[in-house]
């Protein structure tokens, strides 16, 4: 069992994708003291979990945080259509909270970015409600207390006004190996090597293609801030 420190104030999902990568690069640069959860589900992802499981660790080593892993799922899934990961997600999240009281979580940093960080919102509402009635033993949320609220985990999407080029682009300018830790592919990969041609292998090599080509997109020069 992973030991999470007492300081730790922040929750980061990790996937091994770039957005989770770009959520704990922004948590450790604010100073936050992170632990990152992964979702482990075979049954719904088959070789996927195992792929994103090793670059998830890979992730959490690099910048030294702890990874707790969510595999207690064993339920029957013999598709992947579905949004068992949101709620599987959403569950961990709020046990990873409800049971370690003596930790004071203050964060849950998002990666999501201008493509789909209202999804995300929408999905953390109910989710959010629940583990606050739950935290209030009450069924109406007019039973909260002011310090329910005030020490309820808030959520941040600090790159929600950036699209996915934009934020690659960030991350190279401080350090271009963080994309040698990114996982992502969706098609018949084989030996942890993603396919190359899969719509999710595509999505990032033009990502960061517009990265690398950005400079020739300012229009008044380049400056120094």
């Amino acid at each position: 069992m992973v030991k999470i420190p007492t300081d730790t104030d922040t929750i980061v999902n990790i996937s091994g994708g770039f957005e989770c990568l770009a959520a704990l690069w922004y948590a450790v640069k604010k100073g936050y003291k992170p632990v990152g959860l992964a979702l482990y589900n075979p049954n719904a992802k088959g070789k996927f979990a195992d792929a994103e499981l090793k670059a998830a660790q890979k992730q959490a080593n690099y910048f030294n945080v702890p990874l707790v892993v969510d595999n207690k799922s064993s339920l029957p899934q013999e598709t992947n259509i579905n949004n068992y990961s949101v709620l599987q997600g959403q569950s961990a999240i709020a046990m990873l909270i409800q049971g370690n009281r003596q930790i004071n979580f203050k964060w849950h940093v998002w990666g999501a970015n201008a493509d789909d960080s209202f999804r995300q919102r929408l999905q953390l509402r109910y989710p959010l409600r629940a583990m606050m009635a739950g935290r209030s033993r009450s069924l109406d949320l007019h039973g909260l207390q002011p310090h329910h609220v005030i020490q309820a985990p808030v959520s941040l999407f600090p790159f929600e006004w950036m699209n996915k080029s934009e934020v690659v682009s960030l991350l190279m300018k401080d350090n271009p190996a963080l994309l040698d830790l990114v996982w992502t592919c969706s098609g018949d990969f084989k030996d942890d090597i993603p396919c190359g041609v899969c719509t999710k292998c595509l999505e990032w090599k033009y990502a960061k293609h517009v990265a690398k080509k950005s400079v020739y997109k300012v229009q008044e020069g380049k400056h120094e801030v």
